[in-house]
């Protein structure tokens, strides 16, 4: 039999952040969920199986809570869900995450505004960005499948039964319970997902840090380290086991390399800013493979200047500063290409140097010979530059003058040259 079981998670409070979208204004509540391989309430939730579906839940209704009709679950696209459920809120931007699944809750304000759930939820987001002490918002993810009798094996592991993923309905927003869904209640089962067990060989419990209190050191030291002053605040966006982004104050996101020892977490002092993605890209590091991959770069008669080069001097400084890092860093297979890419960036560097200094000098011996020809070499020789630009823009308006030629002064009415130079 298939059955709607509802997988709960805490929405990071420090992440919330407002955007206009589509001309309107809008809530975002970053959260994750289906964590995979773990075990909860009994069932096993394979990572085949989430892989297969959580790109399901990228436009789905984000309710106020799981919709029910006579103490059964319903669909919150079905006309009695929308009729409860609805604020003006959706999924978008669902992603894999490590272990997990990212994805956002976008809530219109204007929506929200008209209901009195939409306007709770508001004033919720509301206290908890005046760092007010209120319940936290969490939301639930609603998966239909069917569980399937676990074998031997999965049974060692702590499953009494796998989960078959048949479709994603919606992802909740809870505002007054962590798990309203029960198994009395006739159709599903409330798991959290902050509790599942990962799966281990011969071990049914959880082993070392878990994700959560890596997380939740990691945001106690970035406060302690990035915002120490009473009107400043930083958070984190994202991290890996040695890599954590910061945004402080609302400002850009930088990426700092950071060690846990003992428990103390310590940052590295400065750190790179990033730019989101499919995941978090050092700027310099976009240009540099930008640069690399070029498709347009300059003909020999094209007639370019310094200024359209791709790459300032201070980014090719850092690119510098991120091979040498790079070429440190990493083994023999990986220094080999590295140094590939960085001879096709000097050759391409020359080739545009080259074909730039040609083109300019093609082009001023062009000009002069032009104002030559009219003024005379003595005039073309003594410009440069600016003047020289000038002169050639106005050949078609400005008299011959007596320059170097063997023409009269009495003929052409033109005075002699050691009178016009003197």
């Amino acid at each position: 039999m298939t059955m709607q079981v509802n997988v709960t998670t805490k929405v990071n409070s420090q992440s919330i952040r407002r955007e206009n979208y589509n001309g309107r204004d809008h809530l975002i509540l970053p959260s994750y969920t289906l964590p995979a391989n773990v075990v909860m309430n009994g069932g096993l939730y394979p990572e085949s199986e989430i892989d297969a579906h959580y790109t399901g839940l990228e436009g789905t209704l984000a309710p106020l809570g799981h919709p029910m009709v006579n103490g059964q679950f319903v669909s919150a696209f079905s006309p009695e869900g929308l009729n409860i459920g609805y604020v003006g809120a959706w999924n978008r931007n669902v992603k894999k995450s490590g272990n997990r699944i990212y994805l956002e809750k976008w809530v219109d304000i204007g929506k929200a505004e008209e209901s009195e759930g939409g306007r709770e939820l508001l004033e919720r987001v509301a206290a908890i960005e005046r760092g007010e002490d209120v319940p936290p918002i969490h939301t639930s993810v609603a998966v239909f499948l069917d569980q399937v009798e676990a074998n031997e094996e999965q049974k060692a592991l702590g499953a009494d039964w796998v989960a078959k993923i048949k479709a994603m309905d919606h992802d909740a927003i809870l505002l007054h319970e962590v798990g309203a869904a029960t198994p009395e209640q006739g159709v599903g089962l409330m798991v959290n997902a902050d509790l599942a067990t990962p799966i281990k060989a011969n071990s049914g419990a959880l082993v070392g840090e878990s994700y959560r209190e890596r997380e939740n050191r990691l945001e106690r030291a970035v406060r302690d380290k990035f915002a120490s002053g009473p009107d400043e605040y930083a958070w984190v966006a994202d991290f890996t086991d040695s890599q954590v982004v910061v945004v402080r104050n609302g400002g850009k996101a930088e990426v700092f390399g950071y060690k846990s020892d003992g428990g103390k977490i310590t940052f590295d002092e400065t750190g790179s800013p990033v730019v989101r993605q499919e995941s978090w890209v050092a700027v310099a590091v976009n240009k540099f493979k930008s640069f690399l991959n070029q498709q347009d770069r300059p003909a020999t008669n094209t007639n370019q200047t310094e200024g359209d080069m791709p790459l300032t001097k201070e980014e090719l400084e850092t690119i510098g500063n991120m091979i040498g890092e790079a070429v440190a860093a990493n083994t023999e297979k990986a220094i080999k290409p590295l140094a590939e890419k960085v001879d096709a960036l000097q050759a391409n560097q020359k080739e545009l140097s080259d074909s730039l200094t040609t083109n300019a000098r093609a082009e001023e011996a062009t000009k002069r010979a032009a104002v030559a020809k009219v003024h005379g070499d003595i005039v073309a020789n003594a410009l440069s530059g600016e003047a020289l630009d000038s002169m050639f823009k106005n050949l078609g308006d400005a008299a011959p003058l007596a320059g170097n030629s063997a023409n009269n002064p009495a003929e052409t009415g033109a005075p002699a040259a050691d009178q016009y130079f003197k």
